[in-house]
């Protein structure tokens, strides 16, 4: 394995076993994905700051230890990890991609930054991110505009939009999202890589554990590497009382499920995404038939105004935060922010209690089909051709239908409505123009071994030794010359 551009896209699981054989370095591979970055950051901008030779120095460490056939190897040893722009990270800045944050240092690490320092991963960059994560695009007047490896034209999503690219372009191994509508899922689809967002309360969060909505993740380049880092972040610790007790702990080598027996929504109830979209899902959901997996598509009365309530639930708890830096730093907000912002200021006690209604009416709609169902399947976004700095008041059309460029056009936020429901986003395809698509997977509460099951099968059945979504050689060709 000669070709640096090919390290770049090893899977974690893979590259510990090159690892432990010794056909592979940590420092090779790290080498590898900075000379690949230097490539492709200035056209994707996926990170706010590197810390490359402090990286490769834990490099060294870890390929010592295993030259050494160290007998107590961590689960991520030798493994880049890129966190985002939210996570408090010793010595490095956590902007929350703010101009109010540029000079604010952290002092002591995140629990879940913690956590991959004492499994042997090397933090080697911070991912961009939308500001205070609040935004479909990855664009701040800070950080500047991030974009879609496989068309820089588009955004790769948001608000996790920078781990998302960096995964995509071979610059990262494993990445940390976060998700309270959608900000690991929605990039993760437009990507093409892997991303889950876990039940709320498994991954420890002193800062935001207290929102009902938010969930940190992981994000990876297949099922097995997401577990990976899972079980490495997962479980209880005492500055975060939301956290969980139960730790599952997820193996890395899931044999596919018999019998899966699978629900399919294709609209959700709403509009449908576009035919491009449609067709990969419907072929994907064939395939998988044809191997002996059940697929139906039962009736679900999606309740009405779902989307709108999700949107004004989401705002209502963000409000008296948004308010008050408004007030104190309204000058310096990005200009998606201060939308933000506008919305903020017309809510009500009454939107947070529709929303929690609303979310009541949903769990009703769901709760036979997914123990009736090993999952709840069906597409992540209504189209993949949003622009890198696409603004959510702009208005677009799909197939025909007038939505605007905020919650309209994602299927993510009811599930964060129901945040005990893990979800899951896998690539199956590309469109006509070679665009990925995502399927997003929906199991039942706190259920994350059977989320993973469900995830390994389909993404087993659909891609075989090939769990990535893409075509490297292209995704090269559209960040980076040769």
């Amino acid at each position: 394995m000669t070709d640096r551009r090919d390290l770049c896209f090893l899977t974690g699981v893979r590259a510990l076993e090159l690892f432990r054989r010794g056909d592979l370095s940590p420092v090779e591979l790290l080498r590898a994905q900075i000379e690949r970055a230097r490539q492709t950051e200035p056209t994707i901008n996926a990170f706010t700051e590197t810390f490359f030779e402090q990286a490769m120095a834990e490099a060294q460490q870890a390929e010592k230890r295993y030259l050494a056939r160290a007998d107590d190897l961590r689960p991520l040893e030798g493994l880049t990890v890129a966190i985002k722009d939210m996570l408090d990270q010793k010595g490095a800045r956590n902007t929350r991609g703010s101009l109010i944050y540029k000079d604010n240092f952290s002092d002591k690490d995140h629990p879940v930054v913690a956590r991959i320092r004492q499994a042997g991963g090397i933090i080697h960059a911070r991912t961009t991110t939308s500001e205070f994560a609040f935004g479909w695009i990855t664009a701040t007047r800070l950080w500047g505009v991030t974009r879609n490896p496989w068309n820089p034209e588009l955004t790769p999503g948001g608000s996790s939009g920078g781990a998302a690219a960096s995964l995509a372009a071979g610059s990262s191994t494993l990445a940390i999202g976060t998700d309270s509508a959608g900000s690991i899922r929605v990039p993760a689809a437009l990507c093409g890589v892997v991303g889950y967002k876990p039940p709320r309360g498994r991954v420890p969060d002193p800062c935001d554990g207290h929102d009902p909505f938010n969930a940190i993740g992981s994000m990876a380049r297949c099922v097995a590497d997401c577990a990976l880092l899972q079980n490495v972040i997962s479980g209880i610790h005492p500055d975060d009382v939301t956290s969980l007790r139960e730790k599952p702990v997820i193996p890395l080598h899931l044999e596919p499920l018999t019998n899966l027996r699978l629900a399919i929504s294709l609209d959700l109830g709403m509009t449908e995404p576009t035919r491009e979209i449609m067709r990969v899902t419907r072929e994907a959901a064939s395939k998988l038939s044809a191997q002996g997996i059940s697929i139906q598509e039962p009736a679900i009365h999606w309740p009405a105004g779902i989307t709108e309530n999700a949107r004004l639930y989401s705002t209502g708890l963000i409000a008296p935060e948004l308010l008050t830096i408004d007030r104190e730093h309204g000058k310096e907000l990005c200009d998606y922010t201060q939308y933000a912002v506008a919305a903020a200021r017309n809510c009500s006690l009454n939107d947070i209690s529709t929303g929690m209604a609303t979310a009541r009416n949903l769990y009703r709609e769901l709760v036979g089909i997914l123990e009736d169902f090993d999952a709840l399947i069906c597409p992540v976004v209504l189209t993949n051709r949003i622009g890198a700095e696409q603004k959510p008041w702009v208005r677009m059309k799909v197939n025909g239908v007038e939505l605007d460029s905020d919650y309209d056009w994602v299927t993510t936020p009811h599930f964060n409505m129901l945040g005990e429901l893990p979800a899951f986003v896998l690539p199956i395809g590309q469109d006509v123009d070679g665009l990925p698509v995502g399927l997003q997977i929906v199991t039942r509460s706190y259920d994350d071994l059977r989320a993973f099951l469900v995830a390994a099968t389909i993404e087993q059945l659909l891609n075989g030794d090939q769990p990535r979504g893409f075509s490297r050689a292209q995704l090269g060709a559209s960040v980076a010359p040769g």
